[in-house]
């Protein structure tokens, strides 16, 4: 089974995928965890250039370089699906949104992920939480800011895309989960809705 956990910046995708580690766990249902993008990788070093030092990359090359994590990993994910629950902090899905929003075709994005056969989620679970709301969280953070963390329009426009891939339900199922909530709160929500299809998997 793969799951993963999509959203907004500051939409708490990183603590509810620690949560839902620590569900799991406390469960006894295996799993296999994948957080994105994975810096300590040489794609991902590229990555972080890009997102923290102001490096410029066309849009063609920043998809590549995001797809190019999700093609190496698909093969593990998919040996891993079989017996356990695969999470992912981000993935594909992300990359469907941002850069198609900065001009990347849509159906061209589709078709490299059939080609070049990156594992397709059971389901994405988005955390819905509102533009404002977001930005209010993660100004609260400590931690230092990629450009597209800071960019407030971006943040406003990136959840008007992600609604319209998931009316659409582009590529895979999506589901909405209410972010707003103590964080316990929506981690049972999203553990409840594992939990449930794990036992039919």
């Amino acid at each position: 089974m793969f799951v993963v956990i999509e959203g907004i910046d500051g939409a708490g995708c990183e603590t509810q995928g620690a949560l839902l580690k620590k569900n799991l766990k406390g469960a006894k249902i295996p799993y296999h965890f994948f957080k994105y993008p994975d810096y300590t990788r040489n794609i991902g070093v590229e990555i972080k250039k890009f997102l923290y030092n102001n490096k410029r990359l066309t849009v063609e090359t920043q998809f590549l370089l995001y797809s190019l994590q999700f093609v190496i990993d698909s093969p593990t994910v998919e040996k891993a699906r079989k017996n356990s629950v695969v999470i992912a902090d981000r993935y594909f899905s992300t990359t469907l949104c941002f850069q198609t929003l900065f001009g990347f075709p849509l159906k061209k994005a589709l078709d490299f992920a059939k080609v070049f056969k990156i594992a397709k989620p059971d389901l994405i679970i988005f955390l819905d939480i509102d533009s404002h709301t977001a930005l209010k969280r993660k100004s609260g953070e400590e931690k230092e800011k990629n450009w597209m963390e800071k960019d407030k329009e971006l943040n406003r426009k990136t959840y008007r895309r992600y609604k319209q891939l998931i009316k659409k339900q582009i590529w895979a199922k999506w589901v909405e989960v209410d972010g707003v909530g103590t964080k316990d709160e929506i981690a049972k929500k999203i553990f409840d809705i594992i939990e449930k299809r794990w036992k039919k998997h």
